[in-house]
């Protein structure tokens, strides 16, 4: 297990080495705020430190929080007409912005002597991609089928990087906590008016009860889920939990938010 001190200092030491990398005044004033999550960070950390050395599971962090950063902001890029300059001078710097984090894992990898890692980045970004244009083209799939989409566009970059130091075990964790995080995302979309497939799916599949009691029934399907998890990775519980209570959003107003066990 990871020395709690230790941890802080190496989560730190990323966040600090993240900001600088991306920090520019220019891309400040477009995209503002664009950061790190924290308990992210330090959830894969502690995960890949199980096995890599302490070097490579800080390299290995920051090129994975890098592209996460560069998807997050490729996730803002409308993909509705443009009808003014500005908003196509928008859309064109946060796709710029995106491919500059993006860009930026590779050199880091090159100088720790991690080319070959470069191809599981660069073919899971492109897996991503391709599943994120099946949801946004899809317009009847089952909850099955767009869960799993989902959950490979949320987790699956952690994933490969976890087969890669032979930690597949932990691939559940990942794949459980970080689509619960999105479930919530979409559960506050639909709720706001915005469209969320998934949601509408949840919503077609029992008409027994009316929509927000199916998609509380499924949060709490999720969470048992997650305490079956964490009851069998002790040894990431308490960050599980970190994740749980900083990292996700608060369910809708009028739905509950049960706790993990």
């Amino acid at each position: 297990m990871v020395n709690p001190s230790h941890l802080h200092g190496e989560v730190s030491a990323i966040i600090e080495k993240f900001n600088q990398l991306t920090y520019h005044p220019y891309i400040e004033k477009y995209i503002p705020g664009v950061g790190i999550d924290e308990e992210k960070c330090r959830l894969f950390y502690a995960a890949l430190s199980k096995k890599a050395t302490k070097e490579d599971a800080f390299v290995v962090t920051l090129c994975a929080l890098l592209v996460q950063a560069a998807l997050d902001v490729h996730e803002q890029v409308s993909l509705h007409p443009i009808h003014s300059d500005d908003t196509r001078k928008n859309r064109q710097l946060h796709v710029l912005i995106g491919d500059y984090y993006s860009s930026l894992y590779y050199n880091l990898l090159a100088e720790a002597d991690h080319v070959p890692l470069t191809r599981i980045f660069s073919y899971t970004l492109q897996e991503i991609n391709e599943q994120k244009m099946d949801v946004y083209e899809a317009s009847e799939v089952s909850y099955e089928e767009i869960a799993a989409r989902l959950t490979f566009i949320q987790s699956g970059l952690y994933g490969k990087l976890l087969e890669e130091f032979e930690l597949t075990q932990y691939k559940e964790v990942f794949e459980s906590l970080f689509f619960y995080a999105r479930y919530i995302d979409e559960w506050n979309n639909w709720t706001s008016g915005q469209g969320s497939l998934l949601m509408k799916t949840i919503a077609s599949n029992d008409k027994t009860v009316d929509e927000q009691e199916a998609f509380t029934r499924k949060q709490d399907s999720l969470l048992t889920d997650l305490d079956l998890l964490m009851e069998k990775h002790v040894d990431l519980r308490e960050h599980i939990e970190r994740f749980l209570s900083d990292s996700i959003g608060p369910t809708p107003i009028g739905s509950t938010k049960r706790k993990v066990r």
